[in-house]
């Protein structure tokens, strides 16, 4: 589904009441969960097995053409197990299975959608409204929902000559075809209120090709104001900016400007069905009732919220200019589920998949990928066994023994370490963050850290041993106590970390720590600032950035309710591929270290495991809970020193 989002605001996965209908064609049972796209609200529908577009758009008496619009289908195809959105239409919608195209030489096609007017086509599309009436004659006076109208493409030099030149405090951006006050204020992150105020000609006038408009100069890249070489008369047929460029990176050739992605994510819709709806009978006819307020299948929660940042970053991407194909699976936890959708795809053309989330049903299409060398993408999990055996698998959530080697690394290269301590229970030999003690010896004796450094001594001992005295002896009253903890395991590290607390009075601590330390509820996060801890961890968001206060009011704006860590990490996912996709093509896995993008939480450096095995994200931020009380974040200086292949 090629995806072209104006405006998504999902109010929420299961509203309204809809009685349970089967449908005279094709056995179609119409849903009762819904969202709600651009302002007109649409089912979620479930594709199941004898379904095709035809008989769903005649089940729920919407045109085929509207259908494809919405979810971005080229063409009249399904799969068993895709989520489809179909509008709530007025019932004078005409049926009329047709394929309608995007644009060509010399128009675009605007199937027409609820709340659609000719001035809002004239603000969209920057085309005058005389013109778009003389190239529809048929129009009439009023728009007919699911009509097709054609948009004249115009040819238009842009006013070079009174364009300002930037000065100290602005950035003067030449509006392009295609523009918008919205994508405008996105491509810099700014406001909307922020970017009408600054230019108040837009209360009156809309944005028209070759006109200009202002932006704060700190928000611009120093990229962007790099003069081009080429000539202004050329430029000015492209519709670009005379003296100004995009980022160098940007200026490859598009390997590829269709992305296609297969998306599984266990959604739940038929439990969200069952658990909003309750059937009672009298006599013998029977009553569904639906839940008011409904309410949300538990285990669908966090994937809703992913795939609401799924439909955020292809909003944006589609702003850039690329195309999305997505198609959306519904998994449940089911590998047998899963096997049929996979069934389905076996003709189907892909860039790129995302999930399952489930090792159960990972492993699957992890298969399924290798045989087809379609890379496969595990977006949660930080241990897949597929990783070292498929070298097509791509893991981004960094595993417990790569954290371990980057805490290492940054303790024994960065920190000017002149005490190490590690803190460890008895019996730890067996557990995966041992792997922290092992790369610890081996940077400081095999690789000669202890021997360069002739004041630093490193110590071991067993809290579960010797306890708090223990540890007191331990510690150097002359220099800071760099103290490791090899453990993830909670009432342990709760326990360690208060006895430390106790010591931060008198000593000069500073503890490392692991990413899951920072979900432990109970911990008082006083404990952290005064034990200096610091954080290595795959993803972090610092809610002061402009992008991500941005993709806030964004996510709000749209869904009305708040993004939480599965959204942000599905934006920035979906983002990076696409554009790493759209930029090296089919070879993208080799060039991904190549590819810098401004992301919400991720710092992605991908290394490959094995000669045979997949690629891991080791691209990690360094988070320190200072004793100031202030949170501090930075990338470490060992960071991005490898080749994807190294």
């Amino acid at each position: 589904m090629h995806y072209f989002f104006r405006s998504i605001l999902l109010i929420c996965l299961l509203i309204g009441a809809v009685n349970f209908t089967k449908a005279q064609t094709a056995n179609v049972e119409l849903s009762n969960n819904k969202v709600v796209v651009g302002g007109q609200t649409c089912f979620l529908h479930l594709v199941k097995e004898k379904q095709t577009l035809f008989s769903i758009s005649r089940a729920y008496g919407v045109d085929l053409a509207v259908i494809l619009q919405v979810n971005r289908k080229t063409e009249a195809t399904v799969n068993v197990g895709e989520v489809l959105r179909i509008p709530v239409v007025d019932s004078e919608t005409v049926l009329s299975p047709v394929l309608v195209k995007k644009e060509d030489e010399k128009f675009f096609y605007h199937i027409v959608k609820k709340g659609d007017t000719l001035f809002s086509l004239y603000k969209k599309y920057a085309v005058e409204m005389a013109l778009i009436k003389a190239s529809n004659p048929e129009m009439g006076d009023s728009l007919r929902l699911g009509t097709i109208v054609k948009i004249p493409k115009i040819v238009k030099k842009p006013q070079l000559n009174t364009v300002p030149k930037h000065d100290k405090n602005y950035y003067y951006y030449v509006i392009k075809q295609g523009d918008t006050e919205s994508s405008i204020s996105r491509q810099f992150f700014m406001n909307l209120r922020k970017f009408k105020k600054l230019n108040p000609k837009l209360k009156s006038t809309a944005l028209k090709i070759g006109d200009w408009v202002r932006i704060p100069r700190y928000l611009v890249p120093p990229e962007y104001f790099v003069e081009k070489e080429e000539q202004k008369d050329t430029i000015a047929k492209k519709y670009q900016v005379v003296d100004t460029v995009v980022p160098t990176v940007d200026l490859k050739p598009l390997s590829q400007n269709k992305i296609r992605i297969a998306l599984f994510l266990p959604l739940y819709l038929d439990a969200n069905d069952s658990i909003n709806r309750s059937i009672s009978y009298k006599d013998t006819i029977e009553i569904i009732t639906e839940r008011n307020p409904r309410i949300l299948y538990s285990k669908s929660h966090d994937f809703i919220r992913f795939y609401q940042g799924i439909l955020l970053a292809v909003d944006s991407l589609q702003k850039e200019g690329l195309s999305v194909d997505l198609h959306v699976f519904d998994t449940e936890k089911s590998p047998e589920r899963v096997q049929r959708i996979i069934a389905g795809l076996q003709y189907t053309e892909l860039d790129f998949m995302i999930g399952p989330v489930y090792q159960n049903t990972f492993s699957i299409v992890a298969d399924f990928a290798q045989k087809r060398r379609i890379p496969v993408i595990s977006p949660l999990s930080p241990k897949n066994s597929e990783l070292t055996t498929n070298p097509f698998v791509i893991q981004l959530n960094t595993s417990i023994q790569s954290i371990c080697g980057k805490i290492s690394d940054f303790v024994c290269f960065e920190l000017d370490t002149r005490n190490l301590v590690v803190v460890h229970p008895d019996r730890y030999e067996h557990l995966n963050e041992f792997q922290l003690v092992t790369d610890i010896e081996r940077n400081m004796f095999e690789k000669g850290k202890y021997w360069e450094n002739g004041d630093m001594t490193y110590k071991k001992i067993s809290f579960d041993e010797y306890g708090l005295f223990g540890i007191e002896r331990m510690l150097s009253d002359t220099c800071e106590n760099v103290i490791l903890v090899p453990s993830t395991k909670q009432p342990y590290v709760e326990n360690i970390i208060s006895n430390l607390n106790v010591l931060s009075q008198r000593f000069d601590i500073r503890l490392m720590g692991f990413p899951v330390w920072q979900r432990f509820n109970s911990l008082d996060a006083e404990l952290f600032y005064n034990l200096n801890l610091s954080v290595i961890t795959p993803y972090n968001i610092d809610y002061k950035e402009a992008k991500v206060d941005l993709f806030v009011s964004d996510f709000r704006e749209k869904f009305k309710c708040e993004p939480n860590d599965f959204s942000f990490r599905a934006f920035d996912l979906c983002r990076y591929f696409s554009k790493a996709v759209s930029r090296y093509g089919h070879s993208f896995p080799d060039h991904l270290n190549e590819l810098k993008l401004d992301l919400l939480q991720s710092n992605y450096h991908f290394k490959r495991v094995n000669a045979f095995g997949g690629l891991e994200n080791q691209g990690v931020h360094l988070v320190n809970y200072s004793r100031d009380f202030k949170i501090r974040h930075s990338i470490p200086k060992f960071q991005n020193t490898f080749n994807v292949s190294e």
